[in-house]
């Protein structure tokens, strides 16, 4: 589960864990409810991927999905290839309660 807005305390940790619920926060965030440019939030994206990241975008933002392909396209070419949580953190699973910024 994301906290909203990335808030997460013992309190959330202790509900998560209840529910049998990793905390799965990012490694970057496009910021894209802030700046719609499709560009702005591909760079922010490319400037801060990393091996093992997650990154935050929201597809409900104009700017967002027209980002998407430049920034696949610029993952790639970076050698890092674009996976679901799930597929990042196999065959392993996120551990109930445990807030993760990435998969290192």
């Amino acid at each position: 589960m994301r906290p909203p807005q990335g808030r997460t305390d013992e309190r959330v940790a202790a509900v998560s864990r209840s529910l049998g619920l990793a905390q799965i926060l990012w490694t970057v965030t496009a910021s894209d409810y802030r700046d719609h440019d499709p560009e702005v939030i591909k760079s922010r994206i490319l400037d801060g991927a990393a091996p093992g990241g997650i990154l935050l975008l929201h597809d409900i933002y104009p700017g967002t999905v027209p980002a998407v392909p430049g920034i696949i396209d610029g993952l790639r070419a970076r050698g890092l290839t674009p996976v679901t949580v799930s597929q990042l953190f196999a065959p392993d699973k996120p551990r109930p309660g445990i807030a993760y910024w990435n998969a290192l």
